[in-house]
Order: C-alpha cells, then structure tokens, then sequence
C-alpha cells in the first residue's frame, strides 16, 4: 500500500508542471470529503511513514490527509466541493474582530486552505478574539453551524 501512495505522489509531483498549464487545482478525496488546493500555492508533496500521512505544503500552510482516508487525487480546472456559506448563523457572528459563539460543543476555526488554526470548548457563550490571526478568509464551525469569515 505505501508503494502505491508513494507512486501516486510521484505521478503527481511529476505531472505538477503539466498540470499548472491546463489545471489549477489539486483535488483529494477522502472517505468524508473533498478538499481541493490551488496548484501555484503548493511547495511539496510528501508522506509520513510514521502517521500514515500525506503532507501537502503550500504557501499558506501544510494540509495532511489520513492514508486510510485517501480515495484519489485529481487535478480540476475549478474548486470542487466547496459550497457557498453564509457569514454569520445564529449562533455564530463575528463584529469588531471577536466571534460571538453560543452554544456547546468544538468549535474549530480553519483557513481557507483547509489548515486548523484555533480550536476551543464552547460551553454556553463565547467571545474570541480573532485579531491574531492574518488577514485572509477563514471557515468556522460549531456543530452543524458553518460560516465563512474575511478579515
């Protein structure tokens, strides 16, 4: 099995070059989603034996993929899987670079490249402050709310 991801990962670094003429995205599916990242921002594809890993380094942060999760990876002209999400939910709004959270579960907060950047326990209600993170978009979840933030 890793002689086959490992030649998949060959195949696509090799083909990268290629790719960037006709393609612009590289598109992984796992057994629970798809995630797709543009070709220009990626540095390198690699894999970790020791968690069963493939890291995909871009410019804007690392994305790794469980191995046993992995179905296939593609290149698409366009972004797949992404769907248009709302800025604020009930009970998620974001106001004077603090998101006002309500109710209990994980929140998590990810870039727009898919990379976890803060996690916290939500237990009634929140306020975080999102003035340390970059300028850029990011994808915030608690529970069965998801928005889409731009600082």
């Amino acid at each position: 099995m890793k002689k086959l991801i490992l030649s998949i990962i060959a195949v696509c670094i090799a083909n990268v070059a290629m790719a960037q003429d006709e393609y612009k995205y590289l598109t992984v599916a796992t057994t629970s989603a798809e995630s797709s990242i543009e070709l220009a921002t990626i540095q390198k594809i690699t894999f970790d034996m020791t968690e069963n890993l493939v890291v995909v380094t871009t410019s804007e942060g690392v994305v790794k993929f469980a191995q046993a999760e992995m179905q296939k990876m593609f290149f698409t002209d366009a972004p797949t899987a992404i769907e248009s999400l709302p800025t604020e939910s009930a009970n998620l709004k974001v106001a004077s670079n603090t998101l006002k959270a309500e109710g209990r579960g994980l929140l998590r907060i990810y870039s727009a490249n898919g990379t976890l950047q803060r996690m916290a326990n939500v237990d009634g209600n929140a306020n975080i402050s999102l003035s340390n993170l970059p300028a850029g978009t990011y994808i915030i979840n608690l529970g069965k709310q998801t928005i889409k933030v731009s600082k």
